[in-house]
């Protein structure tokens, strides 16, 4: 009896070997892909966010945030937003003062700040990545002059980690993409 258990086992052995190890990999397989799944809706939800934010009134009516102590500003990539409209402190006070005799630009500058604003704090991969880089580019148009934009970007990327983040993340996840179309500026007077 045990001879014929060894006889069968000798060719049964490596067909259930085989089963088992290919049930192993479907159910790892199977177990992956729904942390993916959840990980796209995750991105999707996110990419809807991104595009939904927009410089509201309540943004730029309020009183202007105190000027954020500077070691503790620069501590993070994000900086110090004390009064959570997107914008850093330090970033708002500056354009509000250079720009304060001029509603439309200010409000043009605060937008594309608020835009730059998100590569620190929204972008995880490409699709949040390229979100962002379609609300800049209408924040871009907004404020419709290059000198300004570059005044703006220099003040949102004011050291050198900011500014190699920024690179860092567009070799990480840059891929093709469009600029969204229609209208530029979220606030318009």
């Amino acid at each position: 009896m045990k001879f014929l258990f060894v006889h069968i086992w000798r060719w049964v052995k490596w067909p259930v070997i085989v089963l088992a190890v290919s049930a192993a990999v479907f159910v790892a397989l199977l177990v992956w892909r729904i942390f993916v799944l959840a990980d796209n809706d995750k991105t999707k939800e996110d990419v809807a966010r991104i595009h939904a934010t927009k410089l509201e009134w309540s943004d730029i009516n309020g009183e202007l945030p105190p000027e954020p102590d500077q070691k503790e500003n620069n501590a993070t990539l994000a900086g110090v937003d004390s009064n959570q409209n997107g914008i850093r402190d330090d970033v708002e006070r500056a354009i509000y003062f250079k720009y304060k005799d001029n509603q439309r630009i200010t409000i043009a500058a605060l937008q594309y700040a608020k835009e730059l604003q998100m590569e620190f704090t929204e972008v995880y991969n490409s699709e949040t990545l390229i979100a962002v880089i379609q609300e800049e580019g209408r924040g871009y148009g907004c404020v419709n002059d290059d000198d300004k934009v570059k005044e703006i970007e220099n003040l949102v990327l004011n050291n050198d980690e900011r500014y190699q983040y920024g690179e860092k993340i567009a070799r990480k996840y840059m891929v093709s993409y469009t600029l969204l179309n229609g209208k530029d500026c979220d606030i318009t007077f």
